[in-house]
């Protein structure tokens, strides 16, 4: 039988980024999430390399104990701790896949298919989006930081954008993630999250 995966829900996405907190209660940083020392307590070993492949961060290795990253994505580390993060969430979302010792027919990664790929990647992303930004705490500090910038008179935009700031900062993590979690949790809509984050 070949390889494939079930795409999760959003629940189900909320469900496991909750569950794996509990696991891991002690690996706070304030409000952010220890995401490194997550992967530590798993038994996990990180494996920096040069010259990586395009498209891509990070990855597991055939020895899924094996976490090999693009050593250049700590040059700024709110985007390393995402893709750590997604690292995480992928052993933990293809646990089946990873704990079997070989790999299934079908299952590597030249053999999925561009939408079972797809479908991985954006579970992989959204459980990592999940599990850095706790929705209760992420909507508190986002709602906090709103009011008091508004009470400031300052014009909408600059005031939601000092938020998605803000918000990024306390979680360690990158605006574009903070800003994304925000239109998840309908804080933001998805025109002004993009209007709010800066042109690459």
């Amino acid at each position: 039988m070949s390889y494939f995966y079930r795409t999760k829900t959003d629940v189900e996405l909320e469900q496991v980024a909750d569950a794996i907190r509990k696991r891991f209660p002690k690996r706070r940083l304030g409000l952010a999430i220890d995401i490194e020392g997550i992967l530590e307590d798993m038994g996990l070993e990180l494996l920096p390399r040069r010259g990586f492949r395009r498209h891509a961060e990070g990855y597991l290795a055939r020895d899924p104990r094996i976490v090999v990253v693009d050593e250049s994505i700590f040059a700024y580390m709110p985007r390393a701790r995402f893709t750590l993060a997604e690292e995480v969430c992928h052993l933990i979302l293809e646990y089946k896949l990873w704990s079997g010792g070989a790999l299934p027919v079908g299952a590597d990664g030249h053999e999925l298919s561009e939408t079972q790929h797809v479908l991985i990647e954006k579970d992989a992303g959204g459980l990592a989006s999940d599990l850095l930004l706790p929705a209760a705490e992420f909507v508190a500090t986002f709602n906090a930081k709103l009011r008091e910038l508004e009470a400031t008179g300052a014009p909408e935009f600059n005031v939601l954008r000092e938020t998605i700031k803000h918000v990024a900062e306390v979680f360690q993590v990158s605006p574009p993630a903070a800003g994304w979690r925000a239109r998840k949790l309908r804080l933001l809509s998805a025109e002004m999250v993009r209007a709010l984050l800066p042109k690459k």
